[in-house]
């Protein structure tokens, strides 16, 4: 997910539709996310308003994806929703960064992945470096759980070993 300031500080999404780049304006498109999610659209209108700080935005990613995931998806299934506040990313001025040199233009928001990896690395090194016998090579199944916090592992002998 990508984060864009424009047009005097005005906090934008990327997306990639099939006619290019484009750029939605989060607070000025939270009109289409009022019937089906309030919540979403006010956290992100009380984080976001009068071009406010992304450190809220971080801090609160938690709730705010949410919101964010629902405005792309809308722009991907259909960028001519009434409400949706988007523009090709070429129509836009990025913010120019006089007032504050050291200022933010865009942040790209990389989520980890929703199964846990091992931290020490052990199970990609040995499977990279390890010559397994045809005595233990198994099939390692992971199942993740809707709830992002659980996953379950299942090997089992593959038929013939």
């Amino acid at each position: 997910m990508k984060l864009v300031r424009f047009d005097s500080g005005k906090t934008g999404l990327m997306v990639q539709l099939a006619a290019g780049p484009h750029v939605i304006d989060v607070i000025g498109s939270l009109g289409v996310l009022s019937p089906d999610d309030p919540i979403s659209q006010g956290i992100l209108n009380g984080i976001l308003k009068d071009k406010g700080s992304w450190a809220p935005l971080i801090a609160h990613w938690e709730q705010a994806r949410v919101g964010l995931r629902r405005l792309a998806s809308l722009a991907l299934a259909n960028p001519d929703r009434p409400h949706l506040v988007i523009c090709r990313a070429d129509e836009v001025s990025p913010v120019l960064l006089l007032r504050n040199p050291g200022g933010i233009v865009s942040l790209d928001i990389v989520e980890s992945s929703e199964v846990a990896q091992d931290p020490t690395g052990r199970e990609a090194m040995e499977r990279q470096f390890g010559v397994p016998s045809s005595a233990d090579t198994q099939v390692t199944s992971v199942i993740p759980f809707p709830d992002k916090i659980r996953s379950v592992e299942i090997s089992l002998p593959l038929q013939g070993s």
